[in-house]
């Protein structure tokens, strides 16, 4: 499995910069298992993120929606509608789904929320 971890909310700002529609797409496969980039984790920071931009003056419509897998066409079609309505996409993915969301929705704005770390097998929880 891959592994990855959040990148800072700092980073993830600057990122989204003049942005008015985020959406955020966890990805629910490797990243969900170390706890970085699921269903959890992309709801999270949804909601830290237009809190955020609210108190700095410049509020987001932030939303979020989570794939079995950002690797995978039909994974991908399911969120199309969604995908359009946003002004950029913030994936929670390894590096392969943020490209693959690119790839697959050419006229988007892609951007990471994560750092892909490795491949590791998990031997316990939270143990690669």
């Amino acid at each position: 499995m891959i592994t990855g971890e959040q990148t800072s909310l700092e980073e993830i700002q600057s990122l989204l910069a003049d942005a008015e529609k985020v959406l955020v797409v966890g990805c629910g496969t490797c990243v969900t298992v170390c706890c970085a980039g699921g269903s959890r984790e992309a709801q999270i920071l949804s909601s830290t993120l237009r809190m955020s931009s609210k108190l700095q003056g410049h509020p987001q419509d932030v939303t979020d929606i989570t794939v079995q897998r950002q690797c995978e066409w039909e994974y991908l079609d399911e969120i199309e509608k969604e995908i359009a309505e946003a002004d950029i996409v913030l994936s929670l993915a390894c590096g392969i789904g943020v490209q693959a969301i690119a790839k697959h929705f050419p006229d988007t704005w892609v951007v990471p929320g994560l750092n892909t770390t490795f491949l590791g097998i998990p031997v316990e929880q939270g143990v690669w």
